[in-house]
This record gives structure tokens, C-alpha cells and sequence, in this order.
């Protein structure tokens, strides 16, 4: 059994908006809800040949706000949620204390301590700065500099890889 990797940083606006991002774009990848997107670029060119054909715009223009709120609206509405959960977090501008172990993952704070098993977490994304640790259906954010030295990230990355499927 090796020393645990102790890892610490604060939860503040800054990360909260790379989690976002990070999640958000994750998410979008890899569910098959952006297929979705692509039927509502079918019916926007069937609403561009009613308009030319017909001068009927209603299918155009019904087509032309589904997309765009598709692809950008919910989005928005999304970042503006979790900006809302932030300010409203009791996490919120507090340093976050992990603790890595063979065993998984303990979280510290105030209100106690919250085990999570190597089993228990579902998928662990390695983005450029930072780690993701995804536990249906939560994104738990970490980024580099929580980490004290590269030794340390190396070292979480290894056991990682031997607990759990990682994404790299």
C-alpha cells in the first residue's frame, strides 16, 4: 500500500466555470442526445425549401429557434444554473482537502468526511489542465494545482489507471 496523494485547492467562480465547460463539452460528446441536433439541421433545410418553394417561412422559422437554442440557448440556461448552485454551494470560495488512497477517495470538510470507493466512481477524464472525476450524476473537478507536485498527479494517474477506467 502506498502513501496517499493529498490533494487541496478552492472551489471558487474560476473553476466552477472550467467544470462547466469541461462537463458540458464531455457530456456532449459522448451522449446520444447531439444526434438530436442533426434532425433539427434536417428540418431547418426542409423549412429553407417550404420558404423558397411556397413562401411559407413558418417551418424556417419554427427550425431556425430549435437550433439555435439547441446548440447555444441551453447552454447558457445550463451555465447560468450551475452559477446559481455555486453562489448558493456551501463549498463556495472554501479549500476542498481529497486524500487518494488504494481504497479511493476521501473528501474533508467541515461537516465530516465522504468515502468514495475506486468502484464507486464511474469515469475519470484527464483534461489538459485538470481531472474530472464523473460519479453518475455528478462532475467532481480537479484541477492542477490542487495537486503539490507533478510526482503527485503521476502517481494519481497510475493509480488511476489500475483502479479504473480513465479517459484520456
Amino acid at each position: 500500500m502506498s502513501e496517499p496523494i493529498h490533494i487541496r485547492y478552492t472551489w471558487n467562480r474560476e473553476n466552477v466555470k472550467k467544470l462547466f465547460e469541461s462537463s458540458y463539452k464531455y457530456q456532449f460528446e459522448h451522449s446520444a442526445k447531439r444526434y438530436i441536433g442533426w434532425l433539427f439541421i434536417a428540418i431547418l433545410q426542409f423549412g429553407v425549401v417550404a420558404a423558397l418553394k411556397k413562401g411559407d417561412f413558418s417551418l424556417l422559422l419554427f427550425s431556425s429557434i430549435v437550433l439555435v437554442y439547441w446548440y447555444y440557448g441551453k447552454k447558457i440556461i445550463a451555465r447560468k444554473r450551475a452559477e446559481s448552485a455555486f453562489e448558493t454551494s456551501s463549498f463556495r470560495d472554501k479549500t476542498i482537502f481529497i486524500d487518494v488512497s488504494d481504497e479511493g477517495f476521501e473528501i474533508k470538510g467541515k461537516e465530516g468526511r465522504v468515502q468514495w470507493p475506486w468502484d464507486e466512481i464511474d469515469e475519470i477524464i484527464v483534461l489538459d489542465n485538470a481531472m474530472m472525476l464523473y460519479k453518475y450524476p455528478y462532475f467532481h473537478y480537479i484541477p492542477d494545482s490542487g495537486f503539490h507536485s507533478i510526482e503527485d498527479k503521476s502517481r494519481f494517474k497510475k493509480m488511476a489507471k489500475a483502479h479504473h477506467k480513465m479517459t484520456e
